[in-house]
Formats: C-alpha cells, structure tokens, sequence
C-alpha cells in the first residue's frame, strides 16, 4: 500500500472531494456520505498514513475536510476544559480535573493553523487576518474563542489561541461540594443573598471557577423568579430549564452585547444593563465587569435590584478598588464606597496550584456613616500544606468560618424576606447554634 503524509493526503482528498462531491461538503445533513465517500477514495487509492488505523484516517481527513482539524475531538469531548493552541505545533489540553496535557497530534504548518481558527471565528462573523490579528468569537455551544495571529506572534508560531468551554450539564451545588471547592454552608449563604436582595462580585483570575459558580448559583434560583443575564462575546451562563416535553419552567432572560463596525449600531454591556431594569427583573447577572458597565452596574444595585457579577482581581478590598477603577477611573474615597455600597459581599475564587479551584474567602464590607470601609472576612480557606514534590503541588486545608455577618447586612436580608430561622444561621457564632 503506498503510504504518504497526512498533509499531502488531506489535499488530495480534499481535491477528490470537491471535485466530485461538493455538495456534500456544504450540507451538514450529509455528514454519512461523505464520510463514506472519503472512506471509498482511500479503499480505491490504497493510501495510508503512518500511526492511523483505516478508520482513524478516514475520521482526520473527514475533520480536515468538514471540522476542525485536530481540534475536533476536543471541541466535542465532554471531560476537555480549555484548548491552548501555543503555536501550530503546540496544543495543550486542560481537562475538567486540572490536568494539562501535550497533544501528539498538531496542525501541519502555521497556514494550516490560521485556516482551521478562521473556520472557527466564521461561527460569530469574526474575521482574523493582517489587518485585524486580534479576534474574539464564540462556538454555538457555549464556547469561547479568543485568536492572536502574526505579527502578534512569532513567525514561526503563526497562531496563538484560547479556546474556553462551558460544561452547563456539569455546573450544579453538588459538584461544587464534592469538589471541595465551597462548603454546603458557604453556598447556601451566597444562595440565601442572591434569593433576598444582597448583590455581591465573584472576584478572581481566569480560569478561577468565577462562572461556574454563578451557573450554579443562578440555576437555583426559584423558577418564578426573573433572571436577566448579560454577557459580552460569547454566552458561558446556561440557565434556561425545560421539563422533559421541552417546555421552559423557569423565567431566564439571555442577552449578549454586539459589537458593529459602525459605532453608532454597537449594543454594549451597559446598554442592556440599562434595558434590563425595564425587564422587571428579580436578579441581573452581568457576566463580567470589564470596562464601564462596571458603572451601570452599580447603579443598577444602588436603586434596590439585586446584581451579581464577575471580575477579574483579588478579593475583599481589591475587588472593589478594580470595580472602582472600572466604574470611575480612580481609587478616590468616594468611588471605593459606592462600589462597596453597591456589591457589599465579595467572593474570591482562586485556582491552587494542583489547579484545583477553591473559594478562597467570603468578605462583607460594612461601609459606616462617615463612608469608611470595615473589611470583615466571613469564610477562608486556611491552608496548612503546601508543598511541590517532584513537581506535583501538595495542598492540604480546611474552610474555617471567621466572623458572623454584621447587623447591617442582617437588616438587609430581613427587608429581602429572608426568613429568621435562615439569618440566625449567619447572625450567630458556631458554638451558640
């Protein structure tokens, strides 16, 4: 049997292909033929391709021809997090358990790569090329793209891409604690402020669990209840529940911002933040605080809605000077107290260096008369081992609870509704319940 390099039999296939079956490469529906028809062209040919099974090979050329190349199983693969293309002969995989690993498998040359991520940006009409060789886009399915292209890059690279994906399926309170990533008792505080009224900022880096754990918060909200979600770029929140004939049980409202060449036709963050207070809303959910909707949000929490957002940053006190930051340009006294006002609990989600994610702290920011700011940390996670042994992170540690909420923040919750036996849970310490 002849044998020949993938790269060399991809553009021979692909000749053969559009040369007789064309059709079938536009036409999704017709996914079997052609695979059948490529499947026939290497039975006719005799081809093969070192390291591939008949039926390996006929499933590459059938993602170089259809798909995305190699990126294809891992977009479709359930356990994947994230891809990292480093560069055309550099992929690296992180999986939902924090490993990462090399793929064996990489696109042929740095064209090669820049073609599959182009196919990848058409999805949301993105376009990355000389003139633009920054580009963010999104898959259908929750997924996030970001792609950097020379002369970003190094030559020899040619391509450097982030590609994020949402496991909704997956994102629920009970994973969260089996994880050890929250405690039941953190959680259900977070769940009874976002049922009565206390907005509250999950602070940390990317890739920290910022979004997992509002899915999971947000998906427990009473289906009564309406949620406004509001995203830019891609849709990572996921809460539209239906009953097993299809219909929708709860009461979710999605929107993303959309960016326009003309200025003039741009949908921002801060627009839609200001279209959802005309939505009624029982809780806003801004995606993430990265720019001026930081403001809007604010404000949206300062006239009595409930908004829980994300932010890139530290917790406590350093979530709120970037909120500040974001929302009024500066540290100055004043903004750090109308950020503080506005989001007076602020959750820090931090991945460890085993890459498991934890809820670092739970802080309250009491915010006084005379506008000074007392940080009160509610939970931590206190950590007791932290060791690298041949380079594998050991991490040893507990959730310890360190203070009660403050009264203010009880007075808060009783004008929301909550009931009492729920606010003594909060109100008092440990060794009195």
């Amino acid at each position: 049997m002849p044998q020949t390099e993938l790269s060399t039999l991809t553009g021979l296939v692909g000749q053969y292909i559009s040369r007789k079956y064309a059709a079938a490469l536009l036409d999704k529906s017709k996914v079997a033929e052609l695979k059948s028809y490529i499947a026939q062209y290497l039975y006719d040919t005799g081809y093969t391709v070192e390291g591939y099974t008949e039926k390996q090979l006929a499933e590459r050329l059938y993602d170089e021809m259809a798909e995305y190349s190699v990126l294809t199983k891992y977009l479709h693969d359930p356990d994947v997090e994230e891809i990292n293309v480093n560069g055309w002969d550099d992929i690296a995989i992180t999986h939902l358990d924090g490993s990462i690993v090399k793929s064996e498998e990489t696109f042929f040359s740095p064209n090669h790569a820049t073609d599959v991520v182009k196919k990848l940006l058409q999805h949301s009409g993105m376009i990355i090329d000389n003139a633009s060789p920054m580009a963010q886009g999104h898959l259908p399915n929750n997924t996030r793209v970001t792609a950097l292209k020379m002369p970003i890059v190094d030559g020899d690279c040619g391509i450097a891409v982030s590609i994020r994906m949402l496991h909704p399926q997956r994102v629920d309170r009970e994973n969260l604690i089996r994880t050890d990533a929250i405690t039941d008792e953190m959680l259900g505080f977070l769940e009874t402020c976002i049922r009565y009224g206390v907005s509250f900022v999950v602070a940390g880096r990317t890739s920290s669990g910022k979004t997992t754990l509002l899915n999971a918060l947000l998906g427990g909200i009473p289906d009564n209840k309406r949620i406004f979600t509001i995203e830019s770029g891609a849709r990572e929140l996921s809460l539209v529940k239906r009953d097993e004939n299809g219909k929708v049980i709860n009461n979710v409202v999605h929107t993303l911002s959309r960016p326009s060449e003309n200025s003039a036709y741009n949908i921002t963050q801060n627009d839609l933040v200001m279209a959802a207070l005309r939505f009624d809303p029982d809780v806003i959910c801004v995606g993430e605080m990265r720019d001026s909707e930081a403001y809007y949000a604010i404000e949206a929490s300062s006239t009595d809605h409930t908004v829980v957002s994300t932010v890139h940053g530290g917790g406590g006190r350093f979530a709120h000077r970037r909120i500040a930051s974001l929302a009024y340009g500066n540290f100055e006294r004043q903004s750090l107290e109308q950020a503080a006002l506005a989001f007076p609990v602020v959750v820090f989600a931090h991945k460890l260096g085993n890459n498991t994610r934890k809820v670092m702290d739970i802080t309250e920011c009491v915010v006084d008369d005379n506008g000074n700011l007392d940080y009160r940390t509610l939970w931590r996670y206190v950590i007791s081992v932290n060791e690298d042994k041949d380079g594998e992170y050991h991490i040893e540690g507990k959730f310890v609870r360190i203070n009660t909420i403050s009264d203010s923040l009880r007075d808060k919750l009783v004008r929301g509704g909550a009931p009492q036996k729920l606010i003594k849970k909060y109100t008092e310490k440990e060794d009195e319940q």
